[in-house]
């Protein structure tokens, strides 16, 4: 399993930080999760066919997070040579379905997927879920962010991977993340900025800790955090391997 981060920003625009996106790459398929504002542009940097995707996983339904699945939805009507035939799988909290179709309201049929290719699954946003797709066993659990909002964790490969999405500490993150090879933890404020509802480089050193993680990767940053070191903050709890995220790195989960 490898990951690209496609976005390691938040809603603030930076010109070196997307705002939130992740693309996951197994055998057998190719996901992504949140699709903030530029992820599509990442995504052609990147060299990655968004005709290809199979599933997409949307965290919470703020506009950081999800502003370009609109654009791949008018997307995915509109191609040079062949056109997608197989379903793409859209997978999100409680709302998803309410969510799309005020999308559809607002943008009329232009982002409505021809020949039914488009295939929604709604999880739990008040306890923990789960869903198998393409190989991928998909778990999840509600974060500690506005309502509905979701931490994944993806277990293929014999490899598991668990993003936080925009959460604060809570013990929801540290049991679905238990004993993952990889911890993508958002981490939005440096220690001495703490926010409600997000986390601080030791905090998420802490859950990842707490969790019992091999590798935590670091994301999700508002500019004050790139005048920190918040690699060492992290490590002062955390004495497994710690990545701050940069767009377009590409990390192999299985080395």
């Amino acid at each position: 399993m490898q990951v690209t981060i496609l976005g390691s920003g938040t809603a603030t625009p930076s010109f070196e930080r997307n705002s939130s996106g992740l693309f996951i790459q197994t055998a057998k398929t190719k996901a992504l999760l949140d699709m903030g504002p530029g992820t599509l542009r990442r995504m052609c940097e990147a060299h990655i066919d968004y005709k290809e995707i199979d599933v997409i996983t949307l965290t919470h339904f703020h506009p950081d997070h999800v502003t370009d699945f609109i654009s791949f939805l008018f997307a995915s009507n509109y191609a040079y040579g062949p056109m997608r035939t197989a379903p793409f799988h859209v997978i999100g909290p409680t709302g998803l379905e309410q969510l799309y179709l005020s999308l559809v309201e607002i943008f009329g049929n232009w982002i409505v997927p021809s020949g039914n290719r488009m295939l929604m699954h709604e999880m739990s946003a008040t306890a923990p879920d789960s869903y198998e797709i393409n190989g991928l066993q998909v778990s999840t659990r509600p974060a500690a962010h506005s309502f509905p909002s979701l931490s994944y964790r993806i277990d293929a490969e014999e490899t598991a991977l668990t993003i936080s999405g925009d959460t604060d500490v809570s013990e929801n993150l540290i049991e679905l993340a238990r004993n993952s090879d990889t911890l993508v933890c958002e981490c939005s404020m440096p220690d001495n900025m703490k926010i409600n509802g997000h986390m601080t480089p030791s905090e998420a050193g802490s859950v990842a800790t707490a969790a019992m993680v091999k590798r935590l990767i670091l994301t999700h940053f508002y500019p004050p955090c790139d005048d920190v070191d918040v690699v060492s903050a992290a490590q002062n709890k955390f004495h497994g391997t710690v990545l701050k995220a940069e767009d377009l790195m590409t990390v192999d989960l299985n080395v």
